[in-house]
C-alpha cells in the first residue's frame, strides 16, 4: 500500500527522457530487425546495451534477428501511446500498469510461442509469483483472469525482492556473531547451531564466537544467521535490543548504538507467510480480509490434502478461496489469522501507551515516521529496515561496506516456544529463550513432534518488483515471432546473467543460486535476495488493473492505524464495505494466489 510510482528501474540514476539508439551496427542481410524500447537509468543503461549487443552477436545470428535498442524514459509506466500507434516490437512495462493495458487487449498473445519453444525461458525454473504476474486472459465484456493458468502475454525481466537490510556496524557494536549458512548445511558446517535467524546460546556454539550481555543481563553468545529468516519473536526481540528509548525515557536498551530497531511499511511477508492477504476470493467475489480473524492452515499430512479441486502438498498453506470451503481440518495445522499477522508488524511503530486495537498494544521499536524511512536506515537511526524499491546502488552510495542483507521474516515455531516473560506478560518483560538454558534446545517444531514431520513454518514470502517484456499487439505482426525469440532469450539464463549486473535477481532460480549471480558481489549476501525471491509476488497496488482500489482505505491504514492514532476495529468497520465495492469493481480475478 503506497502511492503509485514508476518501477525503480533497477539501479539509481535519473531516467533519460529521449530515445537513444545504442547499437549503430548495420543489420545483417537476411535478418529481421526489431526495435526494443526500454526504461532504464543512466547506470543501468550500459547493461541493456550489452544485452542487445550480446544477443546480436550470438543467439541473434542463429535466430536471424537483430535488435535495435532504444532507451526511452518513462515508457514503462506511460506506455499507452506506444501501444496504440507506431509501437515498438518489444518494450518494457511496469507491473503497476501492466493489467491496465492487458485488460484493453494491447499485448500480443505469446502462449503458443512459449508452448512450442522453451529453450531459454522455462517457467519451471521461475518462481510462480514472478512468472504468473504476466499471465492474463482478457474478457472484453466481463471478468478477466490474471495469474495461474492464464494466457502468457509478458515475460518477467528480473526481480527485486524486498529483504531485511541490517547495519553491520550496529550489529558488531552489540557483539552479535554473524554467520552465513544455509539451513540445510547447518549440521555439516555449524553442528551446534539451530535453524534460527537470530538466537542466543548459553554455551559457545562454534570456535571464535564472542560472548556478551543480552537484554536480560545474561552472558550469552548472540548469533545472527543471515541466510535463515528470523521468526516473528526473533525479529521483534532483536529490534527491541536496538531500540534505545521508550516514551518514559527508561529505554529498552539505553546502550543501543541506534535509536530504533527497525523501519518498514510492508505487511506483505507477514500475512503471506501464513497464507493470508488483504483480499480473499470466496469463489464468487472478493472480500476485504485485512481483519480476517479465522485461522490460516498449514498442510501437514504426508500425502497432502485436497480441498475442492485443489491438492495441497505437505508444507503448503491453504488459500483463502479453499479455506472458506473447509469442512474438516484433518491433516492441517492451525496458523495465525491474517488479522494477527498484520497486527504483528503494525505494532512495531506504535509507541508504548498506544494500541493497534483494543488489547493489542504497540511495541515502539520501529522508526515512527512514515515519510523518510530510507534516511532512517542510511543515517543509522534504525538498525534494520525493509525498504521497497531501494536499489543496491543507492545503498552503496550511502553505506557501502556497512550494510548487508537477510531474508524477510517468516512464521516459524520452535519446540517450547521462542520467548519467556520476566513478570507480567507484556512486551517490556518479553525475552528470547536462551538455547542450552533450562533444557531449551531451540529445535524447529514439527507438526507431529517427530524429526521427519512437517516443519511448522510458513512461506518465505515478500513483495518483489519486476518489469515485463511485452510485444505490443499493434506492432508489426510479421515480427511477432522475431520479437518472441529475443525476449525468450533476454528473460532466460543468458540474458538474465547480464541484467543481474544492474542489481536485480535473475528470473531463473537455478541462475539466482549460481555463482554467476551470487559472486557478482562478494561483500553482499545475495543469497538472501535469491531465497526471498522464490516467494516474491506483486504488492496490492498491482493486484488489479490499477491501484485505485487501495486509495479509499490505505491512507487511514498507513497514516493513522499504523501509528496508533486510530483503532483497527474502527478503521475496518468504516472501510470494509467501500473497499469491497472497489475490489469487485476491478473486473479481474487473480488465480493461484493466497
Amino acid at each position: 500500500m503506497r502511492k503509485l510510482k514508476a518501477f525503480a528501474a533497477l539501479a539509481l540514476g535519473a531516467c533519460m527522457a529521449l530515445p537513444l539508439v545504442a547499437c549503430g551496427d548495420d543489420v545483417p542481410e537476411g535478418t529481421t530487425e526489431i526495435s526494443f524500447w526500454y526504461d532504464a537509468t543512466i547506470t543501468a543503461n550500459k547493461y541493456y546495451e550489452e544485452l542487445a549487443r550480446t544477443y546480436n552477436g550470438g543467439q541473434g545470428k542463429i535466430d536471424g534477428v537483430y535488435v535495435r535498442p532504444e532507451l526511452t524514459g518513462g515508457i514503462s509506466t506511460g506506455a499507452r501511446p506506444y501501444l496504440t500507434k507506431d509501437s515498438p516490437n518489444v518494450m518494457t512495462i511496469a507491473e503497476t500498469v501492466f493489467k491496465d493495458f492487458a485488460i484493453d487487449g494491447l499485448y500480443a498473445d505469446l502462449t503458443e510461442y512459449y508452448e512450442n519453444d522453451k529453450e531459454f525461458y522455462n517457467e519451471n525454473d521461475v518462481p510462480a509469483g514472478v512468472a504468473n504476474r504476466y499471465r492474463f486472459t482478457r474478457n472484453a465484456g466481463g471478468i478477466s483472469y490474471a495469474g495461474e493458468g492464464q494466457k502468457l502475454v509478458g515475460l518477467p525481466f528480473g526481480s527485486a525482492p524486498y529483504v531485511v537490510l541490517y547495519n553491520k556496524k550496529a550489529f558488531n557494536a552489540y557483539n552479535i556473531n554473524i554467520v552465513s549458512c544455509e539451513e540445510e548445511n547447518l549440521k555439516a558446517q555449524y553442528p551446534s547451531l539451530q535453524p534460527h535467524g537470530y538466537a542466543e546460546y548459553l554455551n559457545s556454539p562454534f570456535d571464535g564466537a564472542v560472548s556478551s550481555t543480552n537484554l536480560a543481563g545474561e552472558t550469552v553468545y548472540k548469533v545472527f544467521n543471515n541466510r535463515i529468516p528470523m521468526n516473528w519473536e526473533e525479529m521483534r526481540y532483536l529490534a527491541k535490543c536496538f531500540t534505545k528509548t521508550k516514551n518514559d525515557g527508561k529505554g529498552y536498551n539505553p546502550t543501543s548504538p541506534t535509536a530504533y530497531g527497525y523501519v518498514s511499511e510492508w505487511w506483505f511477508n507477514y500475512a503471506w507467510s501464513v497464507g493470508g492477504d488483504c483480499v480473499g476470493y470466496n469463489g464468487e467475489k472478493y472480500e476485504f480480509t485485512l481483519g480476517d480473524k479465522t485461522p490460516n492452515y498449514l498442510v501437514t499430512a504426508k500425502d497432502g490434502v485436497t480441498v475442492g479441486s485443489v491438492h495441497y502438498a505437505a508444507g503448503e498453506t491453504v488459500r483463502y478461496e479453499d479455506k472458506v470451503k473447509l469442512t474438516s481440518t484433518e491433516g492441517l495445522y492451525e496458523l495465525p489469522s491474517t488479522y494477527t499477522a498484520i497486527a504483528e508488524i503494525n505494532r512495531f511503530p506504535i509507541p508504548e501507551g498506544k494500541s493497534y486495537d483494543e488489547g493489542v498494544p504497540g511495541y515502539g521499536i520501529s522508526y515512527p515516521d512514515s515519510t523518510d524511512r530510507v534516511t532512517a536506515f542510511t543515517s543509522e537511526l534504525a538498525a534494520m529496515a525493509t525498504l521497497g524499491g531501494i536499489t543496491l546502488a543507492e545503498l552503496d552510495r550511502n553505506m557501502r561496506g556497512n550494510y548487508d542483507i537477510a531474508p524477510c521474516q517468516q512464521y516459524r515455531e520452535y519446540v517450547g516456544g521462542s520467548v519467556y516473560y520476566d513478570g507480567e506478560e507484556t512486551f517490556a518483560n518479553e525475552y528470547l529463550k536462551v538455547i542450552g538454558k533450562d533444557g531449551y534446545t531451540g529445535a524447529l517444531k514439527t507438526a507431529d513432534g517427530t524429526e521427519n514431520g512437517t516443519p511448522v513454518q510458513g512461506n518465505i514470502a515478500a513483495c518483489s518488483e519486476s518489469p515485463a517484456l511485452v510485444v505490443p499487439k499493434n506492432s508489426d505482426p510479421q515480427k511477432y515471432e522475431a520479437s518472441w525469440k529475443f525476449i525468450r532469450w533476454a528473460a532466460g539464463p543468458d540474458g538474465q546473467k547480464i541484467l543481474a549486473q544492474t542489481g536485480v535477481v535473475p528470473n531463473q532460480t537455478s541462475v539466482a543460486f549460481s555463482d554467476d549471480y551470487l559472486k557478482t558481489r562478494t561483500d553482499i549476501n545475495l543469497y538472501a535476495r535469491s531465497l526471498t525471491a522464490i516467494g516474491g509476488d506483486i504488492g496490492d497496488w498491482a493486484y488489479f488493473q490499477n491501484g485505485n482500489w487501495v486509495k479509499g482505505w490505505s491512507g487511514d491504514f498507513n497514516d493513522e492505524v499504523r501509528f496508533g492514532n486510530m483503532a483497527f476495529a474502527d478503521f475496518f468497520a468504516n472501510k470494509k464495505s467501500a473497499a469491497e465495492t472497489a475490489i469487485n469493481g476491478m473486473k479481474i480475478v487473480m488465480k493461484g494466489r493466497y
